[in-house]
């Protein structure tokens, strides 16, 4: 029970549901203490009796009350002081100068209320980092910091707290307090939203305040679903976000090299693709775009391309021919027409290639001498950067005086329990034909599945009428390896025959798949020209097979060929997938027709696709070093920030590869004018040897900054057999680089992420010319706190005195009225 005294008292009465009894106690001790008093008014004078009932019942009343736990309540009402988090954007992006925005928009932010005013000799077009400088040291967060502790964080790929004063000013100076260039390469506020998130301190954080541009880029690796994430934890915990967007949504004139497509690796003397993507914002369409890659060993070579509608990004394609082994950085760089773009930082990329003299080493198998095995074997057989081994597991029979020619078994497998490797790991890449089980060695998938799940190898699958899928249907490791679902023959409608093509008999026509097609580079199989149009136009020119098998590439497999939709069939299903599989890799084609691509056109396309299909199977081969060592990282450009793999593989000539081997990577800086293999290392990184790879030793090299390296392999042991042999020690280069961002490619301002953030979380996307407006919309998120405050009224000293000197001044009375 609770009596309200007004003024925010209150008496409440924390006896509960048994107060009914004490109130009744105190009625009935009301009753006999009134019976009492009229009894001893016959005995002592009136005012005496009067006295003692007054006592009497002031006593049971103190009692009665005590027994009630009677409580003397307060209550009042205090604001708290809660912290508003300010998130500053320094990346890259915001030194853009937005010269494209509209000019009344320009002038209202040149006047906007609740900003500092800009400097005498400001230009009229500020960079977006002078803009957050003018909110930082304007009137609204001046008015914000008087109603909040303000805690104030910079953030570009990571997030530091600093002070805010300091930082506008080195925002002012074009300078944002950042020690490590690269971190401004990328953007992420996620940080600073997880900073809102931990409650760390006794001041609760009411609201986060950001200033960006909303180019958001990193981590890479992020999705959105932990974006959204972050979201609705600042929503349950009531915690709004305020962006401000910084900058124009109208892009600034601009050129840029957005992307060098190029493969990883390549053979010496190979012909390569390089696709170099280019950027032209602001620049009227088809104006002339000047792009040229410089080529180590080349030259310089020069395109020129079209700027295109609309933001369409037009692409300078480049073939370029390596001769030198090693590993080679190629340049490319955009030449803007006048007047210059804004950001020429942007203007060029590299992309780095490594080059290998050694031959690509091919295990050719199959049942019988079958068209696709004899065009194939002599396709790879002319390849002078392949060197081929052929098993035929049921020749012809040779006539009396002839040699078989091919090897008629497999390489055969080590003892069961010995520590030997594997014949079948000397070798780059396995081509599997049309095999049938009952000419298959029984243990063939359980070391063809070890080859590639275990060794890192390659295995190629091309599939055949005699055998496939039927034959291999109930063999798990089959089916595993493979990289598509159940595959089955495609119908081929007998009485289908091409008018244009009259003399072919009827067939399934295959084109790239969309997914592979957008990537050429990690497929340069599918590449048959430079132009993404001709290329295909060449795959719907080439004769239709007149058989194949298609299925559902698994998840994580990448369809590559799939039916031409002009033929009538669905092209969901692949003709062609490939999948990572363990350590290596598993390419498949449902034909055994490939050689039917030579009609009217010769070796043209047939040997370009089997040459870049090997190639791409061998590129996980270490390509620097010599003839008894392959020595590297496994791939030309590593990741800066993390560790990465590096490699050397040795000859079985080479003696002693033994795990008592004694040897090691010295890392040395590339760029040192006169380098010297004595030099003090970067890093020494041993080497150990692989468990699974036969002669193969590799590390873990540690994180380094961005920059060029070397890297040299030391081992002290083998080194006179090297120098016996005529060879130098090994030694590659290698380039590590930040992860690639869009930080200097997109530069218009984007809304999109900032308003899903502000709606989702209860906020508001404020535009740059409005920031004044944040005290106002930040006012209700000011926090008042009710405190109470309890004083036991019954369980005090007082109370307890109070009950017994009333009954001690009734006993006194009583004694002098001469009651007993």
């Amino acid at each position: 029970m609770t009596l309200d005294l007004g003024n925010g008292r209150r008496l409440v009465l924390a006896v509960g549901d048994d107060g009914w009894i004490w109130l009744a106690a105190g009625a009935v001790a009301l009753g006999v203490l009134l019976a009492l008093s009229r009894y001893e008014r016959r005995l002592v004078p009136r005012t005496t009796a009067w006295l003692l009932l007054g006592l009497r019942i002031a006593a049971a009343l103190a009692l009665v009350v005590a027994l009630l736990e009677p409580i003397a309540a307060r209550s009042w009402t205090e604001r708290i002081e809660g912290r508003l988090l300010v998130g500053v954007d320094v990346s890259a992006s915001m030194d853009t100068t937005d010269a494209r925005r509209p000019p009344d928009e320009a002038d209202r932010l040149r006047n906007a209320p609740g900003l500092a005013p800009p400097a005498a000799d400001a230009p009229l077009d500020p960079s977006r980092l002078a803009t957050a400088s003018r909110i930082l040291r304007g009137d609204a967060l001046a008015e914000l910091d008087r109603s909040f502790v303000v805690e104030t964080f910079r953030f570009a790929r990571s997030t530091v707290p600093v002070e805010l004063d300091p930082l506008a000013e080195s925002l002012d100076r074009a300078n944002p307090l950042v020690d490590d260039p690269d971190d401004r390469l990328a953007t992420d506020w996620g940080t600073v939203l997880e900073r809102a998130l931990v409650d760390d301190t006794s001041t609760p954080v009411l609201g986060v305040v950001l200033l960006t541009d909303g180019l958001r880029n990193s981590p890479p690796e992020e999705s959105r679903a932990r974006s959204d994430d972050l979201a609705d934890r600042l929503a349950r915990d009531g915690i709004p976000v305020f962006p401000v967007l910084i900058g124009s949504t109208i892009p600034p004139r601009d050129t840029a090299i957005t992307a060098i497509r190029a493969p990883e690796s390549t053979f010496s003397g190979d012909s390569v693709s390089i696709d170099v993507e280019v950027k032209a914002d602001g620049f009227e369409p088809g104006v002339e775009i000047p792009v040229t890659l410089d080529v180590p060993g080349v030259g310089t070579l020069r395109e020129v391309v079209p700027a295109g509608p609309d933001g369409s990004r037009p692409v300078a394609s480049f073939r370029v021919t390596l001769e030198e082994p090693g590993s080679w950085e190629l340049v490319a760089t955009v030449e803007p027409p006048e007047p210059p773009d804004e950001r020429p930082a942007n203007d060029q990329r590299s992309a780095t290639i490594l080059v290998s003299d050694q031959p690509a080493r091919v295990l050719l198998v199959d049942a019988e001498a079958r068209w696709e095995f004899r065009y194939l074997r002599a396709a790879l057989d002319r390849d002078r950067r392949v060197e081929l081994s052929t098993v035929l597991l049921a020749p012809p029979p040779p006539s009396d005086a002839s040699v078989p020619t091919f090897a008629q078994t497999l390489p055969l497998a080590p003892p069961e329990g010995s520590d030997d490797p594997d014949p079948l790991t000397d070798f780059d890449v396995i081509l599997l034909g049309d095999l049938p089980p009952e000419l298959t060695p029984a243990d063939l998938w359980n070391r063809l599945h070890a080859y590639v799940s275990d060794h890192g190898g390659t295995l190629v699958l091309t599939a055949g009428p005699r055998s496939w899928p039927s034959a291999w249907q109930d063999n798990d490791l089959a089916r595993s390896l493979v990289p598509v679902l159940d595959p089955s023959l495609l119908p081929i409608d007998p009485a289908a025959i091409d008018p244009d093509r009259a003399t072919l008999p009827p067939g399934v026509s295959v084109v790239p798949a969309d997914e592979a097609a957008a990537s050429p580079t990690d497929w340069p199989m599918l590449q048959f020209a430079a132009d993404p149009i001709a290329s295909r136009a060449v795959w719907e020119g080439l004769a239709p097979l007149t058989w194949a098998l298609a299925g559902q590439a698994k998840p994580g497999a990448i369809p590559l060929l799939v039916p031409d939709s002009a033929g009538g069939i669905p092209s969901t299903v692949a003709v062609a997938a490939a999948h990572s599989y363990g350590l290596g890799k598993v390419f498949w084609i449902g034909t055994d027709g490939t050689w039917r691509w030579r009609l009217r056109v010769g070796d043209a396309y047939h040997h370009r696709f089997w040459g870049q299909v090997i190639r791409w199977a061998a590129a996980a081969t270490p390509p620097s070093g010599n003839r008894l060592v392959r020595f590297g990282p496994d791939r030309p450009t590593v990741p800066s920030g993390a560790p990465f793999p590096l490699f050397a593989r040795f000859s079985s000539d080479v003696p002693g590869l033994g795990p008592d081997l004694i040897a090691a990577v010295r890392i040395l800086d590339a760029t040192d004018p006169d380098p010297s293999p004595s030099d003090s290392p970067l890093a020494l990184v041993p080497l150990h040897p692989s468990p699974d790879r036969p002669g193969t030793f590799e590390a873990l090299a540690p994180a380094l900054p961005p920059g060029r390296y070397r890297a040299l392999l030391d081992a002290p042991s083998l080194s006179p057999f090297f120098t016996s042999s005529g060879l130098a020690a090994p030694e590659t280069t290698f380039t590590v680089s930040p992860e690639p961002t869009t930080e200097l490619i997109d530069l218009a301002s984007d809304p999109s992420l900032l308003s899903s953030l502000a709606s989702t979380t209860g906020g508001q996307l404020v535009p740059d010319v409005s920031a004044g407006q944040l005290p106002s919309l930040l006012r209700s998120q000011t926090l008042d706190r009710t405190l109470t405050a309890e004083t036991p009224l019954w369980d005090t000293p007082l109370g307890l005195i109070a009950f017994f000197s009333l009954l001690t001044a009734e006993w006194l009375v009583r004694k002098r009225a001469g009651l007993h």
